[in-house]
This record gives C-alpha cells, structure tokens and sequence, in this order.
C-alpha cells in the first residue's frame, strides 16, 4: 500500500476526514472521522462501512454536496484528488448542525480551501482570495498568468501595497471592502493581459467581511476571437452580397450577359459604389436596362438585408398626386384624406428608393427631395412632425440633365448632390460584341416559355448583328420573342424579321450592307413604307393614303371604297386630302384585281 499524505499537511483540522484509494478502500481517518464513524472501518470499502454513501459520488465532476446519514442528521461532504497518488481521494465532513448561519460555513470552507491549493489550480479562470482587510490569502497558477506576478510578490501583501507597485491596477477587488457588495471591473494588469475581475465578499453572521473571492478572466483571447468572428462576418457579408449580385444577374435579363469592355469597366465601377449610401443617377436610352441595373446595385449592398426596394415611375404619377406618394400624407391633408397614409420613402425605410424618369419630377417637389437627401428627415403632407428617412437614393433618366438645368426644367443644387459618380448605361449599338449573348439568351428564354426549339440561321444572326437596335435591350427581347412565336418553321430565316430590320439602319443615309439573298424584294418594300429620318407621325399618314388611294382605285369610288373600309367617306375625303401627292402601289392593285 503506498504511503499515505498526513491530513495535517491539509489543514483540514476541524473536518472529519477519509482517505480511500481508487478502488474505495479506506486508507485512513482522522480523529473527528472517529467520532462521526464510531465503528471500525478503516480497510473497509467506504460505501460497505457507510451505507449511505453512493460509489458514484467518488467519479462525479462535483465535488461538494450536503449529504444525509440519518433522518436527523446532515453533512457538508467536499471530495478532492489526492495529487500524490493517481485515483486517490480525500473526503471532508462536517455537521451542517454545527453552523447557524450557512454564509459562514461557506467563508470557512473558502478558509480551509485555501490552504488546498491544488483545488483552486484547478480552475481554468483566475482566482485571488484576500481577507477582511484585503490581505492577499491565496492565488491560483492561473492568476500568476494572467497578472504577471510571481506568486511570492503577491502572498500575504496588502492590496493597497501591491497597488501602489504598480503590480495590481484599482478594480472591483479592492471596491468590494468599500461598498460591501459583489463588484466587477475591467482592468489590464500592467504587466499581464486585460481581464474582467468579479470579486465577491464572504460575511460572518455579523456583517464583517472575512474573505473576498475574486475571479479573474482574460479577454484578449475572447477580444481577438471576437475580431476573428468580425471578420469572418465580414467576408461572409462579402459573400453574401456577391452571391446576392450573381442571383440578380440571373433573374434579370438585362445583367452579366455583356463580353464588351465598356460594360466590364461599367459594373466594376457598379461594384465599387454598391455598397455605399451615396446617391446615384442612372442614365442611358431608353431600354437600356437602368432599373436593371439600380436592382442590382441594392442587391449588391447591405440594405438589401434589412429593408425594400421601392421602384417609382415618376413621370406615371399625376403630379398632383406625387408628393403624397412619396411622402404620404397626414388625416384631414386635403379632400379625401380621411386616414393617414405612409408614404413609399416610409416604405423603403433602411432599404433603396429608385426614382425612374426623374427628370419628369416638378421643381417644387425636387426641392423637398433635395431636403430628404440633406436632412434625411421630411413632413408627410399635411403633417408637423418629422418624419427619419434611413434610405438610399438611386436614381434614373434617359434624358440629358444638364439641357432640362439650362432649360429652367431640373434644380442644378440636387443635379450635384445626386450625379457624385456618373453612371451612364451605352446604347446597344455602341457596344455590338454584346448582342450575340443576348440574342442567344432571349432566344433560350422564349423557346423555354413557349416550349418551342428554334434557331437562328446564319443570314438572320447578320442582320440582327448589323441591326442597330435604336431600342436598345428592350427592343431586342420583343423581337426575338416575337419571331419565335410566330415562325412556323424551327428555322427562323430572314423572311420571317419585322419588316424594320430589313431596311436602311437607322443614322445612316444609305446602308453599304450586302443583304443575303431572298431579302431584295422585302427591303424594297420597307424602303417604300419608310424612308431613313422620316417622322413616323408624316410616315403613317403617308401609308394610310396609300391604302385610300388602292381601295378607290380597286373600287371605282370613294364611296364603294369608304364602305368596304368600315368608315365614312368624309373620313376618306379628309384623309386624301391631306396626302394629295401619294400614288398607290400599281402592283398590288394589279394583284388585287387578278
């Protein structure tokens, strides 16, 4: 049997103490054990000789419980490993009966802990216990860690002394016997780490304070895993805005299907202001993709998270009835406003505003936006309270801005707060390598939705190559669109384009193009309905006289004419009148009458 550690060694003097080995054999008892176990039991299995001793209670990660042996009687039982020998343990009793105030019970358990200073350096946390009169009684290996200080420079010292080192910082240890409650503080120790200390004071059924327990924790290693957290937040945010962008491409027809180095510059330029609040204008012509494209942008940044986008058409809104869409409007504001009303900007709120064709919007009502975009706060209509405006601005025109400022028709101050960074969306025809994608994914898309299959030939892929698109990606969609649904064939030839196509591209006086065979005759006629910088107003008329002039010439007679027409002959007269210059095309006349 090894050699057993002498219990005076402990200083567990006033408890009853047992020894057992790891098997629960009982090695040896103190006298008080004696006296509470009178019956021999020394070499005995402790849960044979105490029958109320559980066997698990020795393997249990709790080492202090209260325990009864009798009807009667309660004991505080402590259980610690015996760090000489691997499995041993010590076991501690004492009468709950021989305390009247349990607080004190606990001070002294605290009292006889310290003196078993392989428990307390045990604890993962610092530990610091002083006096009543704030005398350091014990540390733990941990404290000497995280303070910096040896254990001998700290051991029976005053915390007063050691503050005055310099050794230990004022905190919570030394204001817990000033105020008489639990403290806690943040402090660095001037040469260990920065901690938070919770000190908590142990009274006598007198009120005096006889020990103060002081935990002590790091937190330069919580500190730098809370920055590792922030950055891993950050790139996650990162990720999520990219995959966010990425969802956007994909569910918007206009965005990510450009080769062109013009777009390339244009949505790195995009990427580095999406996630900023800094107002934006969005210009292009029309079709372009500009709402695609301020989509994309509130997709692309933080807000998309927590709040709306709110799209606003602002030349489809009466303007007596802008501003209160915008901003809403307070009960009893004008005729009809029986309730209050949020306005969209409320809606939007931590979200993005797009304000389409704000070149429409009146002055008046741009200098309050201007306002909004300064103040961040705005009156609803009709109301005297301020309303928060946590929103970003994009905005979006075909029209040129600085013509509507030099035409008294847009404020020059919110032309400056608004165009901080210029974003101008080209033309289709000003970026030509981008027209194949699109036309192979508008393709794809339309044969998907009609459950079609049809391809383009190779003449037809030139002339919607060459074609210059004056309505841009907008146009683009409605055509391809259009011939797959009304070709027959699964080949789309160049027979089956709108007549438009065929014809002189817009801009030039004579097109040098070579048009693919079969395609002379139809060119002939679109040259016959339309001539390059003709209005279309003077173009319809044209084509509608020549109709009247082919229906009289077929019937005989105006009247005849106007009859089989479905309208009055008035109508007929009114009309030739005003195209007295207009033939009708001798051919179809001819073939009509055949």
């Amino acid at each position: 049997m090894p050699e057993v550690c002498s219990f005076n060694e402990i200083g567990f003097d006033s408890w009853a103490r047992i020894s057992v080995d790891k098997k629960g054999y009982i090695l040896l008892i103190n006298e008080k054990a004696e006296h509470y176990f009178p019956a021999p039991i020394i070499g005995e299995k402790i849960n044979k000789a105490l029958p109320w001793f559980k066997e698990e209670w020795l393997n249990e990660n709790a080492p202090s419980r209260v325990v009864k042996i009798s009807q009667y009687s309660k004991l505080l039982m402590e259980t610690f490993p015996d760090q000489q020998y691997e499995g041993h343990k010590f076991i501690f009793f004492k009468n709950v009966d021989e305390y009247r105030n349990l607080n004190h019970l606990w001070c002294e358990v605290e009292d006889s802990l310290i003196r078993l200073q392989p428990f307390i350096d045990n604890s993962h946390d610092a530990i610091i216990i002083t006096n009543g009169m704030g005398i350091v009684r014990a540390i733990n290996h941990a404290f000497c860690q995280v303070s910096g200080i040896q254990e001998n420079d700290l051991l029976e010292k005053s915390l007063d002394e050691l503050s005055k080192q310099g050794l230990i910082p004022d905190c919570s240890m030394m204001h817990v016997l000033e105020h008489r409650r639990m403290e806690s503080s943040v402090v660095e120790f001037p040469h260990g780490k920065e901690t938070v200390v919770s000190s908590k004071p142990l009274c006598d059924k007198q009120g005096n304070i006889i020990r103060v327990i002081s935990n002590v924790r790091d937190i330069t290693e919580l500190k730098a895993l809370h920055e590792k957290l922030r950055s891993v937040e950050a790139i996650a945010k990162q990720y999520q805005r990219e995959l966010n962008a990425k969802n956007t491409m994909e569910s918007n027809l206009e965005l990510g299907l450009h080769r062109s180095r013009i777009m390339e510059d244009l949505y790195e330029r995009v990427k580095k202001v999406a996630d900023t609040d800094l107002p934006l204008v969005i210009t292009g012509e029309s079709g372009v993709g500009k709402t695609a494209l301020a989509k994309y942008i509130h997709t692309s940044s933080d807000r998309n998270s927590v709040g709306n986008f709110v799209h606003i058409n602002c030349s489809a809104i009466p303007e007596s009835l802008l501003e209160s869409e915008l901003f809403g409007y307070e009960a009893g504001a004008f005729t009809g406003a029986k309730k209050m009303k949020i306005g969209l900007f409320e809606s939007a709120q931590k979200g993005t505003v797009f304000l389409d064709e704000i070149g429409d919007m009146p002055l008046t009502l741009q200098a309050k936006l201007l306002n909004v975009l300064q103040e961040k706060t705005f009156y609803r209509v009709g109301g005297t309270k301020l309303v928060d405006a946590d929103v970003r601005l994009l905005a979006a025109t075909n029209q040129t801005l600085e013509q509507l400022i030099s035409e008294g028709r847009f404020r020059r101050d919110l032309y400056f707060r608004l165009n901080v960074i210029p974003i101008k969306i080209p033309a289709l025809r000003e970026r030509k390598e981008d027209i194949a994608p699109l036309l192979a994914h508008f393709l794809e898309v339309s044969n998907k939705r009609y459950k079609r299959s049809k391809i383009l030939s190779t003449d037809t892929l030139t002339i919607l190559l060459e074609y210059n698109w004056p309505g841009n990606i907008r146009e683009l969609m409605n055509v391809v669109e259009r011939i797959v649904v009304l070709t027959g064939s699964d080949l789309i030839e160049p027979k089956h384009l709108p007549a438009e196509l065929l014809g002189v591209r817009m801009g030039e006086k004579k097109s040098n193009t070579v048009l693919p065979s079969g395609v002379e005759e139809s060119r002939q006629e679109a040259v016959a309905l339309w001539s390059p910088g003709e209005p279309l107003k003077k173009a319809v008329s044209q084509i509608e006289g020549r109709i009247l002039a082919q229906a009289i010439a077929y019937y005989g007679s105006a009247k005849e004419a106007a009859k089989n027409l479905g309208v009055d002959e008035s109508t007929i007269t009114r009309k030739r009148s005003r195209n007295v210059n207009v033939v009708p095309y001798t051919s179809n006349i001819n073939e009509m009458q055949k």
